[in-house]
């Protein structure tokens, strides 16, 4: 009889080799060896989130005030699945994935009016983006591809001419500021904006029709701007010169010849400045006494002061600093607290700017609670200006809370400081938004009071969307002031049982089962 040779152990060792593999990529290969958030798509996209608005109540400390309409497009329903795949990448915050794709799009199928319209809104909203992490010289060319694709959209076309005037852009002519005015005629900066076109020109009569037209309106820093137009078409009657030069007497004499940019006049379009806060920086008041009101602060004031570890780049600092400075304007008016001494950056320009890019935990190790100082290695840093961003104004919030801390003695419980450092910032994180899809049981209030240095690595995204989840709650069911009395309790050392009590009027424990039953409601009906 001929030999056969027994192979079911080799086959049984091919067979747990298999499962090991298939294990190893399902389960257990390392994060670092995935793709990135940019490049995963989810097979159910995220429903488009409408800008959250909301009015502070007034209070005698802190007065009333409303944030501005948005320069946001709602775009709708997407004509194609391309495009609503970019729109993703923009909801998420993946803003130079965005841009290559809408870059990429074919020219033929961007030939129906829909489709334009769809286009132009993403460039007008990724420009707004931009906006936050390079200012008007990375955004204006993203409206000019919003106008390009839409040349009816008004919104648009006031976006791109806030970037024109800012930059002193020569594109911002006559003709142009036509359009905009007929497309926005009840919108009185266009109207300025060219009136001051007309004036360098000599024609103070026409100047003189816009700067009437432009006369109805509540804008303080749009008054301002109007003034010093209307002081400069009267400077050749010297009478009339003389009563301006009285009315205007805070300005300095270059400010009245206007030698230098007249002030931003963008307030009720921008997110909300940081003027309405009750007790400004004393270097804010000593310059409020000189110039007129901005919805800006002037570059010259320091909010910050940098300190480099490692060889000096100032050029890279100009960069930081922009968005930075961004951050201090549009966040601390949110929440009603302004900081009364710049606070420090330390770059380390020597070190690799490199991290977990899908929720904020990198970006709190960056922040030195003791010292209140924000931490930035810098290489590479501007790569991916979206991270970068992202990372900065999540670090900007603890350095406002720090400050609002005083002596850095309170802690307030930890899922409150994450989660209001997540809306306070509003840029989304990847990796929150996509475990949020999936409606994942939130983890209990009380476990994510302390550190959360001790938690699972694979537990964090869930700590963070739960104290999202628990902070938006919080605002929308009693308001952002009294979210800013109750930390202001908790920054005296209280704890949250007493902050609650007294601002809220209900135990902890109450505010508790209240927020399980109003998450449950809200997974139900996301579910039905």
């Amino acid at each position: 009889m001929k030999y056969r040779r027994d192979i079911s152990s080799t086959l049984t060792f091919l067979a747990i080799g298999l499962v090991l593999f298939i294990g190893y990529h399902a389960w257990l290969k390392p994060a670092y060896l995935t793709p990135g958030p940019a490049s995963r798509q989810s097979s159910d996209p995220p429903p488009l989130q409408p800008t959250p608005s909301f009015t502070l109540p007034g209070t005698q400390e802190y007065p009333s005030w409303d944030v501005p309409q948005t320069r946001l497009i709602d775009p709708g329903q997407a004509p194609t699945d391309a495009l609503g795949l970019i729109h993703d990448e923009v909801e998420k915050g993946n803003y130079r994935e965005a841009e290559r794709r809408l870059m990429a799009l074919p020219r033929k199928n961007q030939e129906k009016a829909q489709t334009k319209r769809y286009i132009a809104a993403l460039w007008n909203n990724l420009g707004v983006q931009q906006e936050k992490f390079g200012g008007s010289a990375l955004s204006v060319k993203a409206f000019k591809k919003a106008v390009a694709s839409d040349s009816t959209n008004p919104l648009a076309y006031m976006n791109l001419t806030q970037a024109y005037w800012e930059l002193r852009d020569p594109a911002m002519t006559s003709q142009f500021l036509n359009t905009v005015i007929r497309l926005n005629p009840t919108d009185p900066f266009p109207h300025l904006a060219l009136a001051e076109l007309l004036l360098a020109k000599g024609d103070k009569t026409s100047a003189m029709t816009h700067l009437d037209l432009a006369r109805s309106q509540d804008d303080p820093n749009l008054r301002s701007y109007r003034s010093r137009l209307v002081a400069k078409a009267d400077a050749g009657n010297s009478e009339q010169h003389q009563v301006v030069a009285v009315a205007l007497a805070p300005l300095s004499k270059s400010a009245a010849i206007d030698t230098r940019p007249a002030p931003d006049p963008r307030q009720d379009r921008t997110p909300p400045p940081s003027t309405p806060s009750a007790n400004p920086p004393p270097s804010s008041i000593a310059t409020q006494q000189e110039q007129p009101p901005r919805p800006f602060t002037p570059r010259d004031i320091s909010h910050f002061v940098v300190q480099f570890d490692g060889p000096d780049d100032h050029a890279t600092w100009v960069r930081i600093r922009a968005m930075l400075e961004y951050a201090y304007e549009e966040i601390p008016p949110k929440f009603g607290y302004v900081p009364a001494k710049p606070i420090k950056v330390v770059l380390h320009t020597g070190q690799k700017f490199s991290g977990p890019a899908g929720i904020p935990n990198w970006a709190d190790t960056l922040f030195d609670h003791t010292s209140g100082s924000i931490h930035l290695p810098t290489q590479g840093a501007l790569d991916d200006l979206a991270l970068f961003s992202r990372v900065i104004r999540h670090q900007f919030v603890h350095a406002l809370f720090h400050e609002l801390a005083k002596d850095g003695s309170a802690a307030p419980p930890t899922w409150l400081v994450e989660g209001l450092a997540i809306h306070l910032a509003e840029d989304p994180w990847p990796d929150m938004e996509e475990s949020r899809q999936g409606s994942p049981p939130l983890m209990p209030l009380p476990s994510l009071h302390g550190s959360w240095a001790q938690l699972p690595t694979t537990s964090l995204p869930t700590a963070y969307l739960t104290a999202s989840a628990a902070t938006q709650h919080l605002i929308d069911r009693y308001s952002m002031s009294t979210v800013r009395q109750l930390m202001n309790v908790l920054m005296t050392g209280q704890s949250l049982e007493t902050a609650m009590q007294q601002k809220l009027s209900m135990p902890y424990e109450q505010f508790q089962r209240q927020w399980a039953q109003s998450h449950k409601q809200h997974v139900s009906a996301s579910g039905s």
